[in-house]
């Protein structure tokens, strides 16, 4: 499956389990309150948040994604390793658009008019994920794949060995 994130906020990118994310946060929300929501909805296996930029670069991402697939991987800017479990036979890439304005308004959910074009289709279960970026945006520089800026491989596995509970690659 391959997806091109053209439109809204992509300084931070997340993958959400739409039927389990609890996004609303606060009407008045804080950055730190967000970051904090982040890292507990990740530790739920609901949500992976990616800092995509550190200077608030937006960029038109071209995401690969792959299900049960190994893909060799010859370099890469910088890649994590995380969880996500899947209860609806699907998930969602999702801006930070989406994410801020559903945690604004408590009846706004993920995802939302421009993201619901990112669904990702996969059955039910919990899923290793493993994240490689290519394209450092912050400095107009590739490491690795030259067709795209992202990679995102899903591994149905049994359970959950360890969680995350922050952004991935966040420097705040």
């Amino acid at each position: 499956m391959k997806y091109k994130m053209k439109s809204g906020d992509t300084t931070f990118i997340g993958i959400a389990n739409a039927d389990k994310y609890i996004s609303f946060v606060d009407e008045d929300w804080s950055l730190n309150q967000l970051l904090k929501h982040f890292g507990e909805e990740t530790k739920n296996a609901n949500i992976m948040v990616f800092q995509m930029s550190v200077n608030g670069i937006e960029h038109s991402w071209k995401v690969k994604v792959t299900v049960n697939q190994e893909n060799k991987v010859k370099g890469s800017y910088r890649q994590a390793q995380g969880y996500i479990r899947v209860t609806n036979k699907e998930l969602y890439l999702v801006d930070y658009d989406c994410l801020t304005m559903a945690a604004q308004f408590n009846h706004r959910k993920v995802p939302d008019q421009n993201c619901s074009n990112y669904r990702i289709s996969i059955q039910n279960g919990i899923y290793q994920v493993n994240v490689y970026q290519f394209y450092d945006v912050d400095s107009n520089s590739r490491t690795g794949s030259r067709l795209k800026d992202m990679l995102i491989e899903f591994h149905e596995v049994k359970d959950i060995s360890s969680s995350m509970d922050t952004v991935y690659w966040c420097n705040f």
